[in-house]
């Protein structure tokens, strides 16, 4: 029984290193859960309050230990020490893991995560000492662990590959898409459905198109905004409702209902037809348009196309061969809606065929 719960937890535990591996967000540093002191420590960095000495890194040589094994590779009980048991690891060693599985981690997850890794190899090393790297089981999930980091590692191949857009991938984005780096100051009346009162009828569609181009007309003919959208307010017996104000400032497109986002079309000083949803209509006016110059978007753009170029490459190795399931095996795909009746997931299982490995 022992025997196997050593062997259970050194299992779970590479399990639980490999998921790290694949879940890391470059650029986002690892929370490795911790106790105790290493959970003080964190919180006294955090806070900037800190009661004992930092972290020097460069005064500790790259072939001293980092990480020291009290205890380890002695005889524990039934299990004899491996040959190539480890009881420390050095700077050398720690740096190049850190920096495989995340080239920026900070000291602060540095240190939870070596604490972690720690006991890692205590329970590997266990798991040596009893010959578990050769049980057909584990070897199995060693496969396909192994599968996961290499589609990890691609995905990682081409991040640094698509990382640097040229200039002229920029400046074409840029052209071809120069209406989204559009900015418009607008003003905007709201013309709010009447309320339906006792018996009343509820205004008809027309009716409502009619309300709305008739402010339109008003607003076109040179009346103040402000006073129309109090009237439009009246006229929906909204007396007492506080009226928005009718300035909205710089907008850009995207940022209305989509089917208001036609406005951006408008030249400056034109007012748009009557939009409407089933709470109001809408009535918008052009004060000013900018075109947002290359220099105030380029960083924007360069993520862009980084993400499009990552996406689209992931895509067609995703598409490139479909997995087809013997379904006198697996049995015939759910109907469509219908609730998932497949097992759990295994931990840290991979993506779905054609999507890109996240």
């Amino acid at each position: 029984m022992q025997r196997q719960m050593i062997a259970v937890v050194a299992i779970s535990c590479v399990l639980i290193s490999a998921g790290y591996a694949q879940t890391a967000n470059p650029g986002t540093g690892p929370v490795p859960r911790m106790h105790g002191p290493e959970q003080q420590a964190s919180t006294a960095s955090a806070t900037g309050s800190t009661s004992g000495p930092v972290a020097n890194p460069n005064a500790v040589g790259m072939d001293q230990s980092v990480i020291t094994l009290k205890g380890g590779c002695e005889p524990k009980d039934d299990i004899t020490p491996s040959k190539d048991c480890v009881s420390n690891v050095t700077r050398a060693q720690f740096e190049r893991l850190t920096t495989a599985l995340q080239p920026d981690m900070s000291a602060e997850a540095k240190r939870g995560f070596a604490a972690n890794y720690g006991k890692l190899l205590v329970f590997s090393d266990a798991a040596r000492a009893l010959h578990l790297e050769n049980d057909p089981n584990v070897q199995q999930i060693m496969q396909f662990l192994a599968n996961q980091v290499l589609a990890e590692g691609l995905k990682r191949h081409y991040m640094e590959q698509f990382a640097r857009p040229s200039d002229q991938q920029v400046q074409e984005y840029y052209s071809q898409n120069s209406a989204k780096y559009l900015e418009a100051s607008l003003q905007r009346v709201i013309i709010p459905h009447k309320q339906e009162a006792g018996d009343k009828p509820k205004p008809s569609e027309a009716e409502v198109t009619a309300a709305a181009e008739k402010i339109r007309q008003r607003w076109v003919a040179g009346e103040d905004p402000a006073k129309l959208q109090q009237a439009a307010f009246e006229a929906a017996g909204l007396k007492s409702a506080s009226v928005p104000s009718i300035d909205m400032g710089v907008k850009r497109p995207g940022s209305l209902p989509v089917n208001q986002d036609a406005v951006f079309q408008l030249k400056a000083g034109e007012i748009s037809q009557p939009y409407s949803d089933p709470a109001a209509g809408y009535i918008y006016k052009v004060v000013s348009v900018r075109q947002i110059p290359l220099s105030e978007v380029k960083d924007s753009i360069v993520k862009t196309l980084q993400q499009q170029q990552l996406q689209d490459k992931l895509e067609a190795i995703g598409k490139s061969a479909t997995p087809v399931l013997n379904e006198e095996y697996f049995g015939p795909p759910p109907a469509a809606g219908a609730p998932a009746t497949g097992g759990r997931p295994a931990p840290g299982a991979g993506p779905q065929s054609g999507n890109p490995p996240k």
